[in-house]
């Protein structure tokens, strides 16, 4: 009796028991989520961020050099490229380009004087 009153029980809850499809809602609304949660993330990220920039401020002489240096050497490019600038070596500051001519162009060897990093860059010349 005991039996049949186990399967009589079985019987009964599996019939009362239902299931429903599980559906797959997003919280990011990058990926579909709601818009409403966007502030929320991204409130939690920042609380979670521990990096800071690094902040430069460059006086105005260093900036003042550093557009001079810039000028300096588009204007070399520039003569450089139209066939105006003649072989030689141009100082900057930081920098020295050496312009040697070669073949059908130049060749400009860069150097970095702070680093000693040194940079070659051959290029036609299309002018002059």
């Amino acid at each position: 009796m005991n039996n049949r009153m186990l399967i009589l029980a079985t019987a009964f809850l599996a019939n009362s028991v239902q299931a429903t499809e599980l559906v797959y809602t997003p919280i990011n609304p990058s990926f579909g989520g709601s818009a409403l949660n966007g502030s929320y993330l991204l409130n939690k990220a920042n609380a979670q961020n521990d990096h800071t920039a690094k902040t430069t401020e460059e006086d105005f002489v260093s900036r003042f050099k550093e557009s001079l240096e810039r000028n300096i050497m588009n204007t070399i490019t520039r003569g450089v490229a139209s066939g105006e600038i003649t072989d030689g070596t141009y100082d900057t500051g930081d920098f020295r380009i050496e312009v040697a001519s070669i073949g059908g162009g130049v060749m400009l060897t860069i150097t970095n004087l702070i680093t000693g990093e040194v940079t070659v860059i051959e290029m036609p010349t299309y002018g002059g």
